[in-house]
């Protein structure tokens, strides 16, 4: 099956079965953007899971791009930091220093309700080396920190346990794979299941995910506030070029 021929089919699903495939509708909707299709017939549909996913990353990138360029870069490299005569005081004690945990204080509804979204940005295993905890007990002492309040969500229970959670999802580079071979088997199988008897046109998982991820080479993700991020392969790799504070972050989003 042509790919451009099996992104009609999905698309041909949509609607209230839309909740079973969100991965393969998304990429569905880039790809045939990408061939002409007119995008006011498809853009109810975004954003997906994948622009979205890309969106927090870059998101991200902006938050460690704007702290970088905060740091006082000649006062660390003439050796006068704040603290430098405390035995042991290193640069990384600076960097710390000058992190602002304040803004964890008091955060807008838009962005706090985006946070249970975000922690599928990583896997469990980067929770428990980080904090010792799963996602969902982390996930649950970030609702249970925080009420809202007039539009914002406020803590109510400070500790440092939360905070250093908050900076960590916010600062991040790890990162899971965009999409993974066992997504979308999940996806193709709740496909199958809606197709029936028509299932039998519907392309293997080993088949179908290089040409997926073929689909977006050289795409281009536009973020909300105007930057671009361009998707293309290297060494083998889908990778994306963000460009927070205009400045180039190469991340691998696929690796080979």
């Amino acid at each position: 099956m042509q790919l451009n021929k099996f992104f009609k089919l999905v698309l041909s699903m949509k609607g209230e079965h839309s909740p079973s495939f969100p991965l393969l509708i998304n990429l569905a909707v880039l790809g045939l953007l990408r061939g002409g299709t007119r995008p006011e017939q498809i853009t109810q549909l975004r954003p997906g899971p994948i622009e979205k996913k890309i969106n927090r990353h870059y998101h991200r990138l902006c938050r460690v791009q704007e702290e970088l360029g905060r740091l006082n870069r000649k006062q660390a490299a003439e050796g006068s930091l704040p603290g430098k005569n405390t035995p042991g005081f290193s640069f990384e004690d600076y960097v710390f220093s000058q992190i602002d945990f304040s803004r964890y204080r008091e955060l807008p509804a838009g962005d706090f309700e985006t946070i249970p979204e975000s922690l599928t940005d990583f896997d469990e295993g980067f929770f428990i080396r980080n904090f010792r905890l799963g996602r969902d007990k982390i996930q649950a002492l970030i609702e249970g920190s925080y009420k809202k309040e007039n539009g914002f969500y406020r803590i109510q229970k400070e500790s440092p346990l939360l905070l250093s959670v908050m900076r960590t999802l916010e600062t991040s580079l790890e990162n899971n794979e965009l999409f993974t071979t066992e997504e979308i088997q999940a996806e193709l199988t709740g496909l199958s299941d809606l197709l029936g008897e028509n299932s039998k046109t519907i392309p293997d998982t080993e088949h179908l995910f290089p040409l997926l991820v073929s689909s977006l080479d050289g795409l281009n993700i536009t973020h909300p506030d105007g930057m671009k991020t361009k998707l293309f392969f290297l060494d083998g790799n889908l990778s994306a070029t963000f460009m927070p504070g205009n400045k180039a972050w190469t991340r691998v989003i696929i690796s080979g």
